[in-house]
């Protein structure tokens, strides 16, 4: 189990790294500096945005549970907000929640819509309309990040069974109670 729980820690390690990309980053300071001096306000405002995108980021290397689709719709929110603050007025944002009810791993909704953003609306020329879809089906939760943009696929689905979603769930309450049962806490575990 701890071997696992290892393997997973290394595996949201390499996928927050991924998300954090130079560029991006790069280009986030680059225009909080520019605000600073033309709209300190919207400065404030983006550097609060993107200090809860980094703060999302960093908890997601050492969570070990599903987290509520509202927290990862929240990061996502965080995100779109400082590319907003890059791209201006080119980026509209809307959302067809159906269901948001459910629990998925961190870094799950975030991933898709900033695949859709860079590679469907970011070249374009005018404003791209990005629309964040979820759903449920009998048996699976879906989650659809979709643009007008230019690229013939730039949409993203991903998709979580509800078993498999429960199991993860039971899991990580079966090692929260192994980890009680053996006087381990989770700083010990990790």
């Amino acid at each position: 189990l701890r071997r696992r729980e290892e393997e997973l820690r290394n595996e949201k390690l390499r996928a927050m790294m991924s998300q954090m990309r130079p560029h991006f980053i790069y280009n986030t300071l680059t225009s909080i500096y520019e605000l600073c001096r033309e709209n300190p306000s919207q400065a404030m405002r983006v550097i609060d945005d993107f200090t809860a995108y980094l703060q999302a980021n960093f908890n997601a290397i050492t969570a070990t549970e599903l987290i509520p689709f509202s927290e990862e719709l929240r990061h996502t929110r965080t995100y779109l907000a400082v590319e907003t603050a890059l791209h201006g007025d080119d980026l509209s944002v809307d959302y067809d929640l159906e269901t948001v009810a459910f629990r998925l791993p961190p870094l799950t909704l975030q991933p898709i819509v900033e695949n859709a953003v860079k590679h469907g609306i970011a070249p374009m020329t005018g404003t791209g309309t990005l629309t964040i879809r979820s759903e449920g089906a009998q048996d699976a939760y879906v989650i659809t990040a979709e643009d007008d943009g230019a690229i013939y696929f730039s949409s993203g689905t991903t998709g979580f069974p509800k078993a498999i979603l429960h199991a993860h769930a039971s899991l990580t309450h079966a090692a929260k109670v192994e980890q009680a049962h053996h006087g381990q806490t989770r700083d010990d575990v990790f």
